[in-house]
């Protein structure tokens, strides 16, 4: 048997050459990144709603207050990874839409179902009631607002961990 300082030199001159692989995203927790891993698109693809509720253009709120609440008529829903409300939009409507729902033009704005007043009710609402005014970009995500396409996710040398996949 050889002593210590002799395992130790021979250690020290060895060379141990581990391989780059292809695996599984599924299989990587706690594997080591082997090269810099860059984005390969915007994230969110989309601007899409922070939280349920309805999506409206807020230029339509601009003179609504307490005294002067506005009726804005549901016209579709859309659910995350659907795809976005497409028909022509007219003034004073609005979409129902879940978190991630992705947002079209016009509107620009989330009220969460929180702050939602329906009518005739609850159960079949025909229209959401508004009084007061919105900000614009209120509750939304914006594409690109996590990470932007080429931007650097994970650097080479990291442990894969649950938040990366």
């Amino acid at each position: 048997m050889i002593n210590y300082n002799q395992a130790h030199k021979i250690l020290k001159k060895s060379k141990i050459k581990i391989q780059d692989e292809e695996i599984s995203i599924k299989d990587s927790l706690n594997r080591v990144v082997s090269k810099d891993i860059f984005s390969p698109s915007d994230h969110p693809l989309c601007n899409n709603a922070a939280f349920d509720g309805f999506v409206i253009n807020s230029n339509d709120t601009n003179n609504i207050n307490k005294k002067k609440s506005m009726h804005f008529r549901i016209v579709g829903s859309v659910a995350a990874g659907t795809k976005p409300f497409n028909k022509k939009a007219q003034k004073y409507e609005a979409i129902e839409i879940m978190t991630g729902g992705i947002i079209s033009k016009p509107f620009n704005t989330v009220i969460p179902i929180e702050k939602i007043i329906f009518y005739p009710n609850k159960k079949k609402p025909q229209s959401i009631i508004i009084n007061q005014n919105f900000k614009k970009y209120d509750y939304v995500r914006f594409k690109g607002s996590d990470y932007k396409k080429g931007q650097l996710v994970i650097k080479k040398g990291n442990i894969i961990r649950a938040n990366h996949i």
